[in-house]
């Protein structure tokens, strides 16, 4: 699942796919255009630029999970690791510009695990079509019409009807009614009869040897003219008419497309295809046209599709039910476009050594090695002793100095990993809010609902709406704990910031997270703690007692005019969110009250713009 802004980069991945995955050798064109090289200021001209380098590789998850015959097609092209006995296939294409030609010029080929090409039957262009038959891939644009997506001509309707069979006596009886039919309503008029006999002047203008004829066809001329005519019709409701499925609204015709492509693959992908093969659907933004309930269901039923699926998406509420390890996070910026995620291993190119075997025997599965890949496999992060024990294993050798610094690369990335566990407690806890965050530039984290209606009042008043300026305001205490988001946010390189109470629950939320690999910097340079207590407390302690006396008199506590501060921060503690959500609209209309308010959410909010 690809999330992010606009024009990072999320097409751009789906499109490399479908270029690189659909091509055939020989065929007409590259499937690359002008615009696929990288351009700059100051390289504009595309014959000068890098060539494009796309490389996929497919990697069985067990040993022998593809099938018998696949490993018998593609065997010189398969990659075996020798311990696990995994298969993997890597393919890269490339386009660059050829001088002699005076054109673009793709390139298909296999690779071996060091990424160089494979020679002697590995390289033959039989096997590039092969492996297009045990990977079809398809694409689904973001604009889905179903005038085009259920005509004879697409890929997926058209190649449905031209597998219907059917029976020789049937269709020499059904084209015998439909003439007998044709010429009864042609009688049925004088004027359709008239027509079509001044069609058949025709014949007078196209001289032939022979000449020809014409006539007025008003039913279809064979079984063929009827299927391809066919079409689907939609009744919302009992009673409701049956329509054209173009006749409905866009989201039912939206869906309508990838429901046929599932039927697709059910039906007769194996018969077109190999049966061993296995689809890959590129799907832009399947949520368009549909509310917001539709959106969240559809989750469902896009993971219920047949194979692999790749999906674009701009809908928080289609994100909620999408695994947090399925989600990939799209940005580009000034170095270029960066892909984040959650991975359950970290991986670092070092060559096996026998002294690994030890470590990886006591590692209790954290460590591991990729023969296949050559690379050394973190499933978690290893305690500090293991990474001793590795940069030990590794040491007296000419490449150390690269060694230890990859090994170092690899351990300070599986800091960033997050269990299972945490994040079955974010499934359970936060799916109001999982959507909405991963679509923000910046998170808040603050404790609890108070907070977070307070917040958005201060900041509009300080002119820094949080919605507008993307930050997502997280009130951790009922969407799970603060040291998940933090994890989450490092892991997703999300910048953050959070605000506790000064009382020992909120230092203790901030312990927490600095047991999470935070260093002391960090911390001080992400943290605000309220210095009087807890948000009551505080409130009291800044001298807000008459706008806080005044609001609980409008909610209908009359006595609270006369309350004294110990009382006061009781009764504004029984109604936390009522009186909050009073005192945030006045801040957000009065940047006056918003300057009185809390140092520390001021600063948090101030601390936000440019935060990274």
């Amino acid at each position: 699942m690809l999330v992010g802004p606009n024009n990072a980069g999320k097409s751009a991945i789906l499109e490399a796919l479908r270029i690189s995955l659909t091509r055939r050798w020989g065929q007409k064109g590259t499937g690359f255009t002008e615009y696929d090289v990288h351009l700059s200021d100051g390289r504009p001209d595309p014959k000068v630029g890098d060539p494009v380098i796309i490389e996929v590789e497919l990697q069985e998850e067990a040993a022998n999970e593809w099938p018998e015959d696949l490993h018998g097609e593609l065997e010189d092209i398969i990659q075996l690791d020798p311990v696990s006995g995994r298969a993997s296939i890597i393919m890269r294409v490339s386009c660059s510009w050829d001088a002699a030609e005076e054109s673009f010029v793709p390139r298909w080929e296999f690779l071996n695990v060091d990424r160089n090409p494979l020679a002697g039957r590995g390289a033959r262009a039989v096997n590039l079509q092969e492996f297009f038959q045990f990977l079809p891939v398809f694409y689904l644009e973001a604009l889905r019409d179903v005038a085009d997506e259920f005509s004879s001509r697409s890929q997926f309707w058209g190649k449905l009807l031209r597998t219907v069979q059917i029976p020789e006596n049937l269709e020499q009886k059904s084209k015998h009614i439909f003439d007998l039919l044709n010429r009864r309503l042609l009688d049925a008029d004088p004027l359709l009869a008239n027509l079509a006999t001044g069609l058949s002047h025709i014949s007078r203008v196209a001289a032939a040897d022979v000449p020809g004829q014409a006539d007025l066809r008003l039913l279809p001329l064979n079984t063929w003219d009827i299927l391809s005519r066919a079409e689907v019709i939609y009744q919302t409701e009992g009673g409701k008419p049956w329509l054209p499925l173009a006749r409905h609204g866009q989201g039912i015709q939206s869906l309508s497309v990838m429901f046929l492509f599932k039927a697709f693959v059910e039906l007769i992908l194996g018969d077109l295809y190999r049966p061993e093969s296995s689809a890959v659907l590129a799907l832009e933004e399947p949520e368009t046209h549909l509310h917001p309930q539709a959106a969240r269901s559809l989750w469902r039923h896009i993971n219920e599709l047949p194979g692999q699926k790749i999906v674009t998406t701009h809908s928080p509420y289609f994100l909620q039910h999408v695994p947090f390890r399925d989600i990939r996070v799209i940005r580009v910026g000034a170095n270029g476009t960066t892909i984040s995620s959650l991975p359950r291993q970290f991986r670092a190119a070092v060559p096996h050594i026998p002294a690994l075997d030890a470590i990886i025997a006591t590692s209790g599965g954290l460590v591991n090695y990729d023969r296949g890949l050559n690379e050394l496999v973190l499933s978690g992060t290893p305690p500090q002793n293991q990474y001793q024990q590795l940069l030990v294993a590794y040491s007296g050798r000419p490449d150390t100095q690269a060694l230890h610094a990859s090994l170092r690369q690899v351990f300070d990335a599986s800091k960033e990993f997050v269990s299972d566990t945490e994040l079955n407690q974010l499934e359970t806890f936060a799916r109001r809010i999982r959507g909405e965050i991963f679509f923000a530039r910046r998170w808040l984290l603050v404790e609890g609902q108070s907070d977070y209606h307070l917040v958005h009042g201060i900041a509009k008043g300080l002119d820094y709406d949080l919605d507008e300026n993307g930050v997502a305001v997280i009130d951790f205490q009922n969407c799970g704990n603060p040291e998940i988001f933090a994890v989450l946010a490092r892991a997703l390189h999300y910048p953050w910031l959070i605000v506790v109470d000064g009382d020992a629950a909120g230092q203790g939320y901030l312990a927490k997270i600095t047991g999470r690999s935070f260093s002391q910097q960090e911390m001080a340079r992400r943290s605000f703690s309220l210095p009087a207590g807890y948000l009551e407390q505080q409130l009291v302690a800044d001298g807000l007692q008459a706008e806080l006396k005044a609001i609980l008199v409008s909610l209908g506590n009359v006595a609270a005019a006369n309350l004294d501060d110990a009382a006061l921060i009781t009764t504004l503690t029984r109604d936390k969110s009522g009186y909050a959500a009073v005192l945030a609209k006045q801040c957000a209309e009065s940047p006056a009250l918003a300057q009185r308010m809390p140092a520390p959410f001021r600063n948090a909010i101030l601390s936000l713009r440019g935060l990274t």
